[in-house]
């Protein structure tokens, strides 16, 4: 081989490790500096782009709280960033109402306790109490017909 083909290929090599593989290699430890500045009580936003606050930190999930009382459990490579109050745009206050949250109209159903029901906590008891309840099937109409497996016709509607 001629010295310029040696040259050339080692220029080629040259060029893939400082295009492709070194930038590759300074993200992945960026990643593990991340990875190992997490603590509990660390405010992060995750690659879905919640924000959250680290209550509980394993080898590979973290538990992240959301707003009071609303936890999520996530992988810990989920964590895109450690954030600060003030790259937050919002704060979520318990004392506060929101201000774009709308009333809800009167003319939309309302679920009501079924007082028939003595199992209060049973999701079973609530019923729809406005005049859009859905109808009931007439059980006289008959069912239009299924194929099974080989194409035939089975069900009721196959006795034709």
């Amino acid at each position: 081989m001629e010295w310029g083909t040696i040259l050339m290929v080692a220029v080629l090599v040259a060029a893939m490790y400082f295009i492709m593989i070194r930038p590759a290699k300074k993200q992945q430890a960026a990643k593990q500096k991340l990875m190992d500045s997490l603590g509990v009580g660390s405010r992060v936003m995750l690659t879905s782009g919640i924000y959250g606050t680290i209550r509980h930190l394993g080898d590979k999930q973290a538990i992240i709280e959301i707003s009071p009382g609303v936890d999520l459990t996530v992988v810990r490579a989920a964590v895109a960033k450690v954030t600060s109050s003030e790259e937050e745009e919002f704060e979520y206050s318990e004392t506060e109402a929101s201000p774009a949250a709308d009333p809800i109209p009167e003319d939309w159903p309302v679920l009501a306790q079924d007082p028939a029901d003595s199992d209060a906590a049973a999701p079973d008891g609530f019923q729809l109490t406005a005049d859009a309840a859905p109808e009931e099937a007439d059980p006289t109409e008959a069912a239009p017909p299924s194929l099974d497996v080989s194409g035939k016709e089975t069900g009721p509607a196959s006795d034709r």
